[in-house]
């Protein structure tokens, strides 16, 4: 996946087949500078629209190049979940009957999408059945959202339960679409799960009674393990654990006052990677190699930086202001955006580095603002463009791919 979920079906899901699927075929201990310049390259290649759309986002794309998100559909904005094939085709996905909108939010190595049929948490096969995912015991109604899934079709992501929904619990879909609450750490009352890797290890939040957030990591038979038992850290978020098992955050360092936001990395032998005073990391891939930006002295130009495992950060978004990076493939390609280049322009870029530093504007036709937001292991970068003339609503958007 584009370092990015899976879920299927069990004896408690119903399981709709329909047969009208539509297919379109159409801490920084050093410092270093890796900027070589741009190379302006790569136009964008937009994805194919159902009838009457307007405009489509994607959410995930995986190895194979299945690209998984939502069409616009109509002047009211109505998003229907779509998948885009690794041949470009585009299928609209079916909804549960009664339901008028939905939107695929994941896709597992096989082709399995999950996301949303209305309200209600649900998955999509290869072959574009739609599933009803299992809930808990005592769920709140159409209160589940999934996070991520990962190659192998193990989801998470929350339900809630108690009065109107307030409680949270972190939840496991595993490949048979079976649910699995996965506890709260010993004292506190709620958890919700944010990430999992290939191995099933999840990564989230376990929360206390006045709401303090704790990180924690759900080993594969859902034991909870505390990642930060001193509380060296407060405002704690955690985004993504990689399959060597790190875990990346943002945080605040406790005890010191005016200590900036930062991001941390908690490894896997227990020991944590500061990052550095004002670093936010967006993205980590299997060898711990993380990007994201890193905000300048002014407190307002921020610039897009890579992270070594030991945390060493190295500029790579110089030739731009305000870039940042928010995905990097294990080959150590990453792409992200900038707001402008200098000295000034209007528009907006999206961007791709490669593991040496060299930088590539990526295009788009008409040229105008663009976002590239995944890139997966094969080197694909996927994002968006803006259209030129929005829909009554303000829809802007439509998904376009980068071929490497």
């Amino acid at each position: 996946m584009s370092i990015g979920i899976q879920a299927l079906r069990s004896a408690g899901a119903a399981t709709i087949a329909l047969a009208t699927v539509c297919t379109l075929t159409l801490g920084a201990a050093g410092s270093a500078t890796a900027d070589t310049g741009p190379v302006v390259a790569n136009v964008a290649v937009d994805l194919p629209l159902p009838p009457g759309a307007v405009g489509s986002y994607p959410y995930e794309v995986n190895d194979n190049g299945v690209i998984v998100g939502y069409a616009v559909i109509d002047s009211v904005s109505r998003r229907l979940p779509i998948r885009w094939n690794a041949d470009l085709s585009a299928t609209v996905l079916p909804l549960l009957p009664g339901d008028q909108h939905g939107e695929a939010m994941a896709v597992s190595g096989d082709g399995t999408a999950v996301g949303f049929s209305g309200h209600r948490l649900v998955s999509w096969a290869p072959d574009g059945t739609v599933t009803l995912m299992q809930s808990l015991p005592g769920d709140f109604v159409a209160s589940a959202y999934v996070r991520e899934i990962n190659r192998t079709g193990t989801a998470v992501g929350n339900t809630r339960t108690g009065t109107n929904g307030t409680v949270y619990r972190a939840v496991k879909w595993g490949p048979d679409g079976r649910a699995v609450q996965l506890a709260a750490l010993s004292g506190d009352v709620e958890s919700t799960a944010l990430s999992v890797n290939s191995s099933g290890t999840v990564a989230g939040l376990s929360y206390s009674a006045s709401g303090v957030a704790r990180p924690v990591k759900w080993s594969p038979d859902g034991t909870p393990i505390a990642l930060d038992p001193t509380s060296a850290y407060r405002n704690v978020w955690v985004r993504q654990i990689n399959d060597a098992g790190t875990v990346l955050a943002g945080a605040t360092p406790t005890g010191a006052a005016n200590l900036p936001w930062r991001s941390v990395t908690w490894n896997a032998d227990g020991t944590v990677t500061d990052l550095g005073r004002h670093s936010a990391a967006k993205a980590i891939n299997a060898s711990g190699t993380a990007v994201g930006h890193q905000l300048g002295q002014d407190n307002i130009d921020y610039t897009a930086t890579r992270w070594s495992p030991d945390g060493t950060a190295a500029t790579i978004g110089a030739d731009y202001e305000y870039t940042t990076a928010v995905a990097v493939n294990d080959a150590g390609v990453s792409v992200g955006h900038t707001g402008q280049m200098v000295p000034s322009d209007t528009n907006r870029y999206a961007l791709r580095w490669e593991p040496d530093g060299t930088l590539t504007e990526l295009n788009v036709a008409p040229h105008g603002n663009s976002y590239a937001l995944f890139v997966n292991n094969a080197g694909l970068t996927v994002g968006v463009r803006q259209v030129t003339n929005p829909t009554p609503t303000g829809f802007q958007h439509t998904a376009v791919i980068w071929r490497p």
